[in-house]
Order: structure tokens, then sequence, then C-alpha cells
């Protein structure tokens, strides 16, 4: 009888060690402020990702402000490079200051990387397929003013349990036909952490 209680003990036991170590997952989540500082880890984020954009594109609307350009300055983006030792969506960084500055109405992009395909669709287009009324042809696109840059550093400082992670994200407009740098702005960032032992 003893026997057969301690193996219903043992029994219960392994099942309880099962469940508590068995695999989890995320079962419910809330939608969250895009726009609300969190760091859950000492990596790079979306919140620095916005903070490094916002003074990007306040910057550079200043600058057309005060030139008092006529009309919308004609830029083409060049990949910004990334010199830190993490993996950082440099596209999304260019898409969110690109899609800013076209919304304010203050300067004109071109899509570097549509123009093969541009020309490809010029050929097909020309080939005879097309109604000759309604076909596009080369000749009328516009030309860029300015290339736009940029790159993003980084520096990391660990004593202890401390760790200091600082963030520089440099950019620049340079004009295509002096090769000037007509405008140019950074954004520094410096995050704190303390490592923290995690038990149950």
């Amino acid at each position: 009888m003893k026997t057969s209680v301690y193996a219903a003990i043992a029994l219960i036991a392994t099942l309880g060690l099962s469940a508590c170590g068995g695999p989890r997952a995320f079962t419910q989540g809330q939608y969250g402020d895009p726009e609300e500082i969190s760091m859950l880890d000492d990596k790079w984020n979306q919140n620095d990702m916005q903070l490094i954009a916002k003074k990007m594109i306040s910057s550079m609307e200043t600058w057309a402000t005060g030139q008092g350009i006529g009309g919308k300055p004609v830029v083409i983006p060049e990949m910004p490079r990334n010199r830190t030792t993490e993996h950082i969506d440099m596209t999304a960084l260019y898409d969110h200051i690109k899609t800013a500055l076209i919304q304010s109405g203050q300067f004109s992009f071109l899509d570097k990387a549509a123009r093969q395909e541009t020309a490809k669709e010029y050929e097909y287009q020309s080939s005879g397929y097309v109604d000759p009324t309604q076909a596009k042809g080369p000749g009328k696109q516009k030309a860029a003013e300015y290339f736009m840059g940029g790159v993003i550093t980084s520096t990391i400082q660990q004593v202890g349990n401390k760790k200091v992670v600082y963030y520089k994200a440099t950019f620049e407009l340079t004009d295509i036909e002096t090769t000037e740098i007509v405008w140019t702005d950074h954004k520094e960032i410096t995050k704190h952490f303390k490592k923290k032992s995690i038990g149950f």
C-alpha cells in the first residue's frame, strides 16, 4: 500500500515539474504606444530610431526653410552606413525620415532602386506592344540635386555590472553639382544599464 502511495506522489511531482519546465508561449498581448520609451534590453530599438529620425527631420526642414529654396529640393537617398557591432535596420530608419519629409511638402525624393526597372519598362513600352500615344519614354525624369547620406556609430563601456551604450547618428546633404556638403547634423543617444540577477 505504501508503495502505491509513494508511486502516486512521485507521479504527481513529475507531472508538476513537467508543467513548470515545459515550453512556454506569449498567449496574451495588447497594443502599445509606439512613441512610448521602453528598453527591454541593451540593444538598438525602435525608440532609438524614432529619436534619431525626429532630430534629422526637424533639422532638414529648418534648413530648407532657411535657404528659401524655390520649389522642393530633389533628393536621392544613399543607404546610411552602420558602423556599430549590432544589426540595425537602416532601411526602416531611412524610410521613416523619407516619409516624414515627403509628407511635409518641403522635399522631393527620387527612387534610386527603381531606375533599372524603369529603363526596362521604357524599352518595353517602345517595343510596339504598347499604344504609342500612351507609351512613356526617357527624357522626363527629374534630376537629383542632393545626395542624402548618413552613418551610425556606437561605443560600449562596461565595468562590473554597469554598462553604457552610446550611439551617434550623423546625416548630411551633398550638392551633386558642387559636391559641397550643404547641411549636416547629428543625434547622440546614451543609455545606461545595470545587470541584475534573474531568478525564480
